[in-house]
């Protein structure tokens, strides 16, 4: 996501390393989901992003940030957004969005969610009129020939960092959130599904696993998603193994464990401003990717992971003070040419038979 994290926490045993890494062979195409192979871009797309990502990329994971489609009370702008959905649509690419940010008329800080009673109903307001706008028979669509009706929704990014949370993560009030917006998304689409906010492994916050835990003990909150969603920044397989596992337990000892995972963000750069284990040069970039879509796809039954995106899409010029390995983390250069990391992800659709 735009605006994106602290560096990122070091949070795994040395005993880490010991776990195999050796993947199983790579899932047949026909039992891929729809979409599998996705992109978390952190800029807009154009043109010729959809064009090049069109018959490889099966999901873009973009950003709708409230502020930006609902700046006064009841005024909507939405043309920017209509535009990237529909072009998408047009080259048979499925959007998902990530739904975030409170706007200045509700809050100074957009990352302080809207969790009183004139700001939640604000919110699942603006919920509501995203979902009749993309989702199953949305206005956007009509007339249209090619339709691809935004299935599922994702209800704002990291809660278990400070940078997206303020004042501090809470479970127990993401909670309060997500059942609202699942309830408000669900009264106006009732082919939604409700995606759980991705986690991350980041040192200013909890823990994925433990927010996890916490979120799975608050009363009846099962019934407000359908998939769980995970940010496990690695710069190893070793590591990757060690989130994804953890997560799983805690599904797993929470009676979730045949709940579908997405992987709604996972990266490394090949460059950057900053020193950082999460960069690792161009072909170490490229070498990383294929090994985690090869474990990922290789674990996709046990694991039940239902999508994986890379973050991101293409480098950005200015270094994010945030995040340590952001700036060099595309597919694509800053002047727009594949990096080997495209070529690789290229190689691993082709190889799980999807095109």
């Amino acid at each position: 996501m735009r605006g994106r994290r602290l560096c990122l926490q070091v949070i795994f045993p040395a005993l880490a390393v010991c776990l195999a890494v050796t993947a199983a062979p790579v899932t047949a195409a026909a039992s891929l989901p729809a979409g599998f192979f996705g992109v978390a871009p952190q800029q807009p797309l154009g043109a010729g992003d959809l064009a090049r990502m069109q018959g490889v990329v099966g999901t873009v994971r973009i950003p709708v940030y409230w502020w930006q489609c609902e700046p006064a009370p009841g005024e909507y702008d939405f043309g920017a957004l209509d535009a990237e959905i529909a072009a998408a649509a047009e080259r048979g690419i499925r959007v998902q969005p990530v739904v975030y940010g409170t706007p200045a008329w509700l809050s100074a800080q957009a990352a302080r969610p809207p969790l009183g009673r004139q700001a939640m109903s604000a919110w699942t307001g603006f919920l509501h009129e995203l979902v009749r706008r993309y989702g199953s028979g949305g206005e956007l669509w009509r007339g249209r020939l090619r339709r691809l009706p935004v299935r599922l929704w994702q209800v704002w990014n990291e809660p278990n960092f400070v940078v997206f949370w303020k004042p501090s993560p809470n479970p127990a009030a993401y909670a309060r959130l997500l059942r609202a917006s699942a309830r408000a998304i669900r009264s106006a689409d009732r082919r939604a599904k409700i995606v759980l906010a991705g986690v991350a492994p980041v040192g200013a916050g909890l823990k994925t696993w433990v927010f996890l835990r916490r979120l799975f003990r608050v009363p009846g909150i099962r019934h407000d998603f359908d998939f769980v969603a995970l940010h496990p920044y690695s710069a190893t397989l070793a590591e990757l193994d060690y989130q994804v596992r953890r997560v799983r337990r805690a599904m797993t000892q929470a009676g979730l464990g045949r709940l579908p995972l997405l992987v709604t963000e996972l990266g490394v750069a090949s460059w950057g401003s900053y020193p950082s284990a999460f960069v690792e040069g161009p072909a170490g970039q490229a070498d990383f990717l294929a090994a985690a879509y090869r474990r990922l796809l290789g674990m996709r039954r046990r694991w039940h992971i239902a999508g994986v995106d890379w973050y991101t899409w293409r480098d950005q010029a200015q270094a994010d003070h945030t995040c340590s390995f952001c700036q060099g983390a595309g597919l694509l250069g800053l002047n727009g040419e594949p990096k080997p990391a495209w070529r690789a992800y290229r190689r691993a659709v082709k190889e799980a038979g999807v095109r």
